[in-house]
């Protein structure tokens, strides 16, 4: 037994411990932004579309610090970059505490989004890159699990700090628990280098970014993450309204996105176990079908305390399942060295989507007074989103891209 403690890589221990801390809290935190709507907007007196299109600033800036956040952890180090983004994180909040205009909204969320746009890609990065690799998509999968508990034990003590002391000093709560994130950096600074990084050793990031542009495997992956972030923004941002207009009780609606996080624990496991034995792009159509059946049976379906939690219930599985699969495929095409970066591209297309999702919403119900067509849009960009990753050539592209690779460094 002591001979197996000793042989415990405490070094992966402490990166993985540090990734899951920061996704568990950055996740957290963000999914209870939606329970913001309605007080904000009041407090301001704006309409539902100007909240909606100020959360799609923050996911668009989010996707324009997701590539820029990675290269910097890529040739700085993990650590050094998510403690500068820790920084922004707690002056975007400080922002938010002490909003007057929209303006204010706009900024700090924009700030917010661009502050904590890196975290997932570097995490990943940096657990990948110390990993053994028949292991990455389970561990992936852990990392997604830790944001989804995150989600679970957030949400709802966000939503009862806002029912107990005001939208403002809940805020606060949530600039002291941004604070935590300073020591889970640290953690990251431990990540190595994996031995695999031979395969592209020498590789600048231009020529990287070149070849993963070219690459149609790497923009049809990108290209279906757009839906994922529409998806996933629209629910965690609208949710919250909608079942208020749907005159449920407000628990519900705190219940509903942290069953969401709960379940996402089972579902990102699972889909990063098969991940590892399995095609994964495969499962990504899978994955984006069930969802858009899923998003039409919840539309035709009364809506009830049960029906909800049910719903929320099976969307968790299939919430962000799709990460540990779209940082495999990459992780397996393009190997290790550059994965913080490349996933932060297709991370970018995600929050462009979130972008749409969150804005279309606001702008759908304050034209129509409903949600409705915004839900029949989901169901169809899920399945377009299925289609899409269905022509993807995986393990034969795979194998064929890493010996092209090595053939090229030995030359």
């Amino acid at each position: 037994m002591l001979s197996d403690f000793k042989n415990i890589n405490w070094v992966f221990l402490t990166v993985l411990i540090g990734g899951c801390a920061l996704v568990m809290i950055i996740l957290g935190m963000n999914h209870g932004l939606g329970l913001y709507l309605i007080p904000i907007t009041e407090h301001l007196n704006i309409g539902r579309e100007l909240f909606g299109l100020s959360i799609a600033f923050l996911v668009l800036f989010a996707g324009i610090g997701a590539p820029v956040f990675g290269a910097l952890a890529d040739r700085y180090g993990p650590g050094k970059t998510t403690l500068f983004g820790t920084v922004l994180l707690i002056i975007s909040r400080y922002w938010m505490a002490n909003i007057d205009n929209t303006f204010d909204l706009f900024g700090s969320l924009s700030l917010l989004g661009f502050g904590g746009g890196g975290f997932l890609g570097i995490a990943l990065g940096a657990v990948t890159r110390t990993a053994v690799k028949g292991n990455r998509s389970l561990y992936v999968g852990i990392i997604m699990s830790a944001g989804s508990f995150g989600q679970f034990i957030l949400v709802p003590i966000i939503n009862f700090l806002i029912q107990r002391f005001g939208w403002i000093d809940s805020m606060y709560y949530m600039i002291y628990l941004s604070i935590s994130l300073i020591m889970f950096c640290y953690f990251l600074s431990f990540s190595s280098t994996s031995s695999e990084d031979s395969d592209n050793k020498g590789q600048t990031i231009g020529e990287a970014l070149k070849e993963a542009l070219s690459n149609k495997n790497f923009n049809l992956l990108a290209l279906g993450f757009f839906v994922c972030g529409f998806h996933v923004i629209f629910v965690s941002t609208h949710l919250p309204a909608f079942l208020e207009d749907q005159l449920l009780p407000v628990w519900v609606a705190g219940w509903a996105l942290a069953l969401i996080g709960l379940f996402n624990i089972l579902g990102t496991l699972m889909y990063g176990y098969l991940g590892d034995s399995f095609s994964k792009k495969n499962l990504l159509t899978g994955l984006y079908t069930l969802r858009s059946i899923l998003f039409l049976v919840f539309f035709l379906s009364p809506k009830t305390e049960l029906t909800v939690l049910v719903f929320a219930s099976l969307l968790g599985i299939l919430w962000l399942s799709t990460v540990p699969l779209t940082s495999g495929i990459i992780t397996d095409v393009f190997g290790p060295k550059y994965t913080s970066m490349l996933f932060g591209i297709t991370l970018f297309s995600h929050n462009v989507g979130s972008f749409f999702g969150s804005w279309l919403g606001g702008r759908i119900f304050d034209m129509y007074g409903s949600y409705d067509l915004m839900w029949v849009i989901c169901v169809f960009v899920g399945f377009a989103s299925a289609a899409v990753h269905f022509p993807i050539n995986g393990s034969a592209i795979l194998r064929v891209e890493s010996q092209r690779l090595k053939v090229s460094t030995v030359e």
